[in-house]
């Protein structure tokens, strides 16, 4: 889904939406960060790599669509993209909790369009 040839703000929008709908069903590792941080060294070690690799990804997400001119390249993209990680730890939580998908909707269209 984020390699597909289309602008990188649409395929982060998507992305997050597929993050949001998949949260209602609950993830295993934001699940266990949630769960058992602080108690299970291994399962935070395996989190905390999890969590360091989609970070990546956001990140190199950002600088590509620097490259293409839809995001200022004056952003940095590192705070970016742990912004992008916090949103979507976020969004799998409130996904299992909101009565109101539109709540949801209104999150993503922010976070796509502050960047």
């Amino acid at each position: 889904m984020l390699e597909e040839p289309t602008p990188v703000k649409e395929r982060l929008r998507k992305a997050l939406v597929f993050m949001a709908e998949e949260g209602a069903r609950g993830c295993m590792v934001v699940n266990t960060a949630g769960e058992l941080a602080g108690t299970d060294e291994e399962a935070v070690r395996v989190v905390r790599r999890d969590f360091d690799l989609v970070e990546s990804v956001f990140q190199a997400l950002i600088e590509e669509g620097q490259r293409a001119g839809e995001i200022a390249p004056e952003r940095d993209p590192v705070p970016l993209g742990s912004m992008l990680l916090s949103i979507m730890v976020g969004l799998r939580l409130l996904a299992r909790v909101t009565e109101e998908p539109g709540r949801l909707r209104r999150v993503i269209d922010a976070t796509v369009d502050s960047l």
